[in-house]
């Protein structure tokens, strides 16, 4: 779910990640809105602040390449998907 918001005049993106918290470290942080976009952290503050980093530049990317950003699956049928069945959810803010 890409969700386009205001924010103090400023356009917000709110884009859904799956973090892995396996056992062990590090976290995987997955963008399923972002085929090709993940990273990882030590803590779990960690993998959030990378997570922004990483979705900002792929989608920095997407737009300089003049390619499409993904269309957007909701978050409520991603938590649903067996691949994502061992990892919490978590919205991250992207301003563009």
């Amino acid at each position: 779910m890409i969700c386009l918001c205001r924010k103090k005049d400023t356009r917000l993106i709110l884009q859904p990640i799956a973090i892995d918290l396996s056992e062990g470290s590090p976290y995987s942080v997955y963008f399923p809105n972002l085929p090709g976009c993940n990273t990882i952290g030590n803590s779990v503050e960690e993998a959030l602040e990378n997570a922004k980093e990483a979705a900002t530049a792929h989608i920095e990317i997407l737009i300089n390449d003049r390619e499409n950003i993904p269309s957007s699956v909701n978050i409520t049928e991603l938590m649903l998907l067996h691949e994502y069945k061992k990892c919490v959810w978590a919205l991250v803010e992207l301003f563009p």
